[in-house]
């Protein structure tokens, strides 16, 4: 269990810094923060899918241990995955969690991309046109 709680303090970090990467803000007017920002999003990519399969692992491992111990053998399904759901918690809430981020991120490479290819259009169309 010692291993469980070692695991969840070091994937809270790491989802931590992911979200507070994700909320930096920057210029999108600015051709080179939008670059940089795209650069550290693919970077935290994987960073987040590997956080989202230890969310996973410690959820289903915290499930696991509950379904084994027997104690919960005299309840119906139902009310054993109510019981497991909040026994659980905070396992669903980082797994909830993370998962928002992965694709988040995943949304806002694609939103920037489409900035970048728009910024490209405009100075390509730029060089066209006479003052």
């Amino acid at each position: 269990m010692e291993d469980h709680k070692k695991q969840m303090d070091k994937m809270v970090l790491m989802i931590t810094q992911i979200g507070d990467s994700i909320c930096q803000t920057i210029d999108r007017d600015n051709p080179d923060e939008v670059l940089g920002k795209l650069q550290e999003l693919a970077s935290l990519q994987g960073t987040a899918s590997y956080c989202l399969a230890i969310a996973k692992q410690l959820h289903n491992s915290k499930i696991a241990s509950l379904l084994v111990s027997g104690f919960y053998k005299d309840y119906n399904a139902t009310d054993r995955k109510l019981i497991f759901l909040e026994v659980a918690k905070e396992e669903v809430f980082y797994l909830n969690l993370i998962e928002r981020y992965v694709a988040n991120i995943s949304h806002s490479i694609e939103s920037l991309r489409s900035i970048l290819s728009f910024k490209k259009h405009e100075l390509e169309q730029s060089k066209y046109q006479t003052t």
